[in-house]
């Protein structure tokens, strides 16, 4: 496993406007070719927009769907692989997913879908998605075996140590968090790449739309929680972050968590939840 080259893409999307965020991706892939990188990673739902609201149901479409052809030709004109937010249609079910997809030069295409669902505060995911409960599957870049999350999904510490007994590397979560949750994320991003000792690469967007600011701030945390790459809060900004396997190395021995995995603690964990439940799930809206 050698050094691994991400771009992180904080950008603001064009709302139901694929054809013009295409144009960004297209430019972002060619800029980071010419650096070196192996993966870009955009930000949540940015193909179509991440505020585009009730036109997801026109603009919704299949993995194999138009624009994210447009996507993988652009990835493989490049040669640098992609992970891009996207409003996915189940065509069996006519369903809703909000969805990740890794695009790679050799045109294979492996889809996340969103599994926590806000629907609080600005938030009204479950109105339009679907959550998805199927099995976890980790992707691959060059080597690098890589846990993918989107943005409320990082709230849930049992996805990323998930992903690390299945030998990630590194997580990438994909993000649409307004302003005022941006001080969660900063401690949320450090926590997850601590507590499994992987990278963790945090994409957010930027922009206004309807009068909720996205704070942007995407970040590249090694291993021990030391920031490598933050980006400016609310501007747009695209960077090239090295991803170093000797850190991952030396973090592990300098904190061998997972060594410490315990069996034990994962069927204590079960056995609370079925002993208690979760919490009733209407509860009154906040500001978070």
């Amino acid at each position: 496993m050698r050094r691994l080259l991400v771009t992180v893409a904080q950008l603001a999307p064009h709302i139901a406007n694929p054809s013009k965020n295409i144009e960004r991706i297209s430019s972002v892939l060619e800029r980071a070719a010419g650096e070196g990188s192996d993966l870009v990673v955009f930000p949540e739902l940015y193909l179509h927009g991440y505020y585009s609201k009730d036109l997801i149901y026109r603009l919704a479409e299949p993995p194999e769907g138009e624009n994210l052809r447009a996507v993988a030709r652009a990835v493989e004109d490049t040669g640098v692989s992609a992970v891009v937010g996207f409003v996915e249609r189940d065509t069996r079910y006519e369903v809703l997913y909000n969805s990740a997809a890794l695009i790679k030069p050799d045109g294979s295409v492996s889809v996340y879908r969103k599994r926590h669902l806000p629907d609080f505060s600005v938030f009204d995911e479950k109105r339009y998605f679907r959550r998805w409960e199927g099995e976890l599957e980790l992707w691959a870049v060059k080597g690098w075996p890589i846990g993918p999350m989107i943005c409320f999904d990082i709230f849930f510490p049992e996805l990323a140590r998930a992903y690390a007994y299945m030998g990630a590397k590194a997580l990438v979560v994909i993000s649409a968090t307004p302003d005022f949750s941006h001080p969660l994320f900063r401690v949320l991003t450090r926590a997850r790449a601590i507590e499994n000792t992987v990278y963790l690469v945090w994409v957010n967007m930027v922009g206004t739309f309807d009068g909720v600011g996205f704070a942007g701030g995407s970040c590249v945390v090694d291993p021990l929680g030391e920031v490598v790459y933050e980006a400016p809060t609310i501007s747009e900004d695209v960077r090239t972050v090295p991803m170093n396997p000797g850190a991952l190395r030396l973090a592990r021995e300098r904190r061998p968590v997972l060594r410490e995995l315990s069996r034990a603690d994962v069927e204590a964990l079960i056995r609370g939840y079925r002993l208690d439940g979760p919490p009733p799930r209407s509860s009154p809206r906040s500001s978070r």
